[in-house]
């Protein structure tokens, strides 16, 4: 019996990107592209599959870019989705808030901060908690995420219950490794370096909003001084070190763009690779602000302005030498909103399974507050957006019908269901990644790419 097939609802087909008109095919579901030639795109269009070569077919199908003529691709996709969810993954990932309190007063912020440290007791039921889980699981790694307010306002917090959590994954034959993400103040040498060595904290993601003109402006502390050359030296003096390994400590630098710092992110982009911190980073990005429990949007680019500017800034940092991943990968497992175990702790003991809601005043005794450790009820609360996934399945939201469901996974949940359009910049400029795609894969460039480009000739 012959297969028939169809092209995928979620294949992307860029324009023609050379003189014989071939174009590049992206597949959402596989995440890899190849380099079609306009007959064959011809031939599919007119679903003249029987009179496309057999490896030709055979590539297309291997990509996920052809699937059977009988395939429910919403309904296969939000099934992996969820088995990715259901299924036992072999790193237990936590989010720790060791701290309410931050130095910085970003008008966009939607955190109200607090002079206050998690507690002994709060971390004795912590510990106790995260034991509580391995012993349910299989797991082979423990992940902590160390978040804010400032995690580093916390410091002897993050030391004291790092301790206790590497006797525990000793304890339990398992692997251990953190990550943080801070503002990059109280980042010295020094304390990266304990970070880094005796922390085991290997990915590090720090704030810089453009230059310094533009980021005083967003990121001043809360006593009105300005923060920019303070964190730039941190990070310069930290890529320079004599014992700084980038393939160990990853660092990435995030831009938040809005209207009043969008003009200052190629300076930023050319400031990095002028000091060649740009070849010590493992990423740099620039991510649209948007609402915190505030009105923070209302200053915000829109998506496909953003998007545009987007790929003006990704052409700069390709011809500096930036390592930048141009095609998305699949994501089946959009947040820790959706995990069946992965929940975040602020400092007073609180629990969530989103990150957007801890100390921010609009969600207080709000159902996103799932209990507090110590105090578990025996009857759980129904975690938010548990049911996102099922919820792709009908047209509550618009990504039920997107080509870029696969790669996106639907974003923010929380922002879908405020009423906020949550779709990521990618949606909107993906056709521009394609060419820039093709382009750099023809130059010999030493550039990353998220896949390979493979040509299909017939």
């Amino acid at each position: 019996m012959v297969m028939r097939y169809k092209l995928s609802h979620y294949t992307i087909i860029s324009g023609p990107v050379d003189l014989k008109g071939s174009c590049i095919l992206f597949s959402c579901l596989s995440g890899k592209a190849l380099l079609v030639p306009e007959i064959t795109l011809d031939y599919m269009s007119a679903g003249r599959f029987d009179e496309i070569p057999g490896e030709v077919i055979e590539k297309l199908v291997r990509i996920s870019a052809l699937v059977p003529n009988d395939k429910h691709e919403l309904e296969s996709l939000v099934a992996e989705n969820v088995a990715s969810t259901e299924t036992t993954t072999e790193t237990l990932y936590e989010i720790i808030q060791p701290t309410a309190t931050c130095q910085l007063g970003c008008y966009y912020c939607g955190q109200s901060h607090s002079k206050m440290n998690m507690a002994p007791a709060v971390q004795d039921h912590l510990v106790a908690r995260i034991r509580s889980k391995i012993e349910a699981g299989n797991y082979k790694q423990l992940l902590i995420g160390w978040f804010g307010a400032e995690p580093l306002l916390g410091l002897q917090q993050i030391r004291d219950i790092t301790k206790r959590l590497m006797d525990l994954t000793d304890e339990f034959g398992l692997a251990y490794s953190a990550n943080i993400v801070t503002n990059g103040l109280s980042l010295k040498p020094q304390i990266f370096e304990e970070l880094a060595n005796d922390l085991k904290v290997h990915r590090f993601e720090i704030t810089l909003d453009g230059t310094a003109e533009a980021h005083n402006r967003n990121r001043g502390t809360k006593s009105g001084e300005e923060s920019f050359d303070i964190i730039f030296n941190n990070v310069k003096q930290i890529v320079s070190g004599v014992t700084f390994d980038p393939a160990i400590s990853r660092i990435t630098i995030r831009c938040n763009v809005d209207e009043n710092n969008h003009e200052f992110v190629l300076p930023l982009i050319r400031m990095l690779a002028e000091y060649r911190i740009h070849e010590k980073i493992d990423h740099f990005y620039a991510i649209g602000i948007y609402s915190w429990g505030n009105e923070a949007h209302k200053k915000a680019l829109t998506k496909e302005r953003f998007a545009q500017k987007e790929i003006v800034w990704i052409k700069e940092m390709l011809k500096l030498g930036f390592p930048v991943a141009l095609l998305p990968k699949r994501k089946k497992a959009v947040c820790t909103a959706v995990s069946k175990v992965s929940e975040m702790y602020d400092a007073q003991g609180n629990i969530f399974n989103c990150t957007e809601v801890s100390y921010v005043n609009k969600y207080k005794n709000s159902e996103y507050i799932l209990g507090r450790i110590g105090e578990e009820d025996p009857e759980p609360k129904k975690r938010p957006f548990s049911d996102w996934n099922a919820s792709l399945l009908t047209d509550q939201f618009p990504c039920h019908s997107c080509k870029l469901l696969p790669v996106c996974g639907g974003a923010c949940p929380k922002s879908w269901h405020e009423d906020m359009r949550a779709c990521p910049s990618v949606k909107f400029n993906i056709k521009d990644r394609l060419k820039l795609f093709y382009l750099i894969s023809q130059s010999k460039t030493n550039i990353y790419f998220t896949n390979k480009l493979n040509p299909i000739n017939n």
